[in-house]
């Protein structure tokens, strides 16, 4: 019997793992996973300081200038970014301020250079203050806070602010490892000539560039005809291994060969087939402890599997704690004229007009067509017993993005 999608992933997430962790460079750090709390040894900002280049003063100085009486006040530093003003302001006083720079004592308001004329020390202010153009310290981040949690994937907000931070070589979680193997007598290799009945093997790439996206590090196996032992011999011998992807031999016919090697291996099958198409054949166990799945042969399905089962399993592996999708109700632009008595997952392109998410079902939805998947970026999620979808129908879209 089918199980749903959803008990499936249950299943899954709750054999995980996480990887070990280490500390690696900054600049490496790029979409890794934070394992660790951040927590703030310093204010940030450090100290007041301006947030652009002016004229630092004492605002009860400047309450009753005018355009017609200007107050005229007398320059007694220049601070530039970088440096620490010299004198503290006193009655009557301004000091030339850069941005960025720390606000001298006395100091409550900076008024910007387009606001005031000089001549020589004398700064002339021709309207008074209202508001302080001062950053505070501590104003965005607290010493002592935890400013980014385990489980944050490192991103630019993220990397720049760890460098503030002086985290040059924060604590990451191992990328895991996943191994693909392509099966099928009818696969060759991409730089091999076509001959009849053959077609290169498309889905390693296309399952390798998923694994890099989900954040872990794809190890290709090549291709194999069906042949149990070869199979077998192919998947052995790996070390580090998190997870096991094959492709090919997962549904019921003569040369489906996957059902026969899991139980050659005495590997125990936590589920053979998912409610929903394409996508519906796969196969899952545990071989020497590592995750061994046993995916469709056409790519569409192969891709749906990976996305809808595989993903939040790897991304919740690889340490991130929001591993699924995004998820929001969309509008068709283009009907689907297909009914569905099976729950269907649709390769389809959504953009906003006024506002308005919308979803074009792409042209080619077969289970062997990867044509359709060239301007995707989203899957339609559209429940079983679902008659054919008009135009200005809401449907449930899972964004590809993060």
């Amino acid at each position: 019997m089918a199980l749903l999608l959803e008990d499936a992933l249950a299943i899954l997430l709750r054999k995980i793992q996480l990887q070990g962790k280490n500390p690696i460079p900054l600049e490496e750090c790029y979409q890794r996973v934070l394992a660790e709390d951040i927590v703030a040894e310093m204010d940030f900002p450090p100290f007041d300081r301006s947030p652009l280049d002016g004229y630092a003063v004492r605002m009860v100085d400047v309450q009753e200038a005018s355009f017609t009486q200007p107050v005229v006040l007398k320059q007694v530093d220049d601070v530039p970014a970088g440096s620490v003003p010299s004198k503290k302001i006193e009655a009557g006083q301004a000091t030339r301020i850069m941005t960025g720079a720390k606000i001298p004592e006395g100091a409550n308001a900076v008024i910007r250079l387009e606001d005031i004329e000089v001549n020589q020390d004398r700064v002339s202010i021709f309207a008074p203050v209202d508001i302080a153009n001062i950053c505070r310290q501590g104003e965005e981040i607290r010493k002592g806070e935890i400013v980014l949690r385990q489980g944050t994937v490192l991103r630019d907000g993220a990397l720049g602010m760890l460098a503030m931070l002086g985290q040059a070589k924060p604590l990451v979680y191992d990328q895991p490892k996943v191994a693909i193997l392509a099966t099928g007598t009818e696969l060759i290799g991409v730089d091999q000539p076509l001959s009849p009945g053959k077609i290169r093997n498309s889905n390693n790439y296309m399952l390798m560039a998923k694994v890099r996206e989900a954040g872990c590090q794809p190890i290709l196996l090549g291709q194999v005809c069906d042949d149990l032992e070869l199979i077998e011999q192919k998947l052995t011998g790996h070390k580090n291994i998190a997870m096991y992807i094959t492709t090919g031999g997962a549904s019921v016919g003569d040369y489906d060969l996957m059902e026969q090697l899991f139980v050659k291996l005495n590997i125990p099958m936590l589920f053979t087939r998912l409610a929903m198409k394409p996508g519906m054949p796969v196969m899952a166990g545990y071989w020497r402890d590592t995750l061994l799945v046993a995916l469709s042969g056409n790519p569409a399905s192969a891709n749906v599997s990976f996305e809808a089962l595989l993903r939040p399993v790897l991304r919740k592996m690889s340490g991130a704690t929001v591993f699924e999708r995004p998820i929001s109700r969309a509008t068709l632009k283009k009907a689907f004229t297909k009914p569905s008595l099976s729950r269907r997952f649709v390769w389809a392109h959504c953009e906003f007009e006024d506002g308005i998410l919308y979803a074009e079902p792409m042209r080619f939805q077969g289970n062997g067509m990867l044509a359709g998947m060239l301007q995707v970026n989203a899957l339609l999620d559209i429940p079983a017993d679902s008659d054919c979808l008009q135009i200005g129908t809401e449907v449930e879209a899972r964004l590809l993005v993060d």
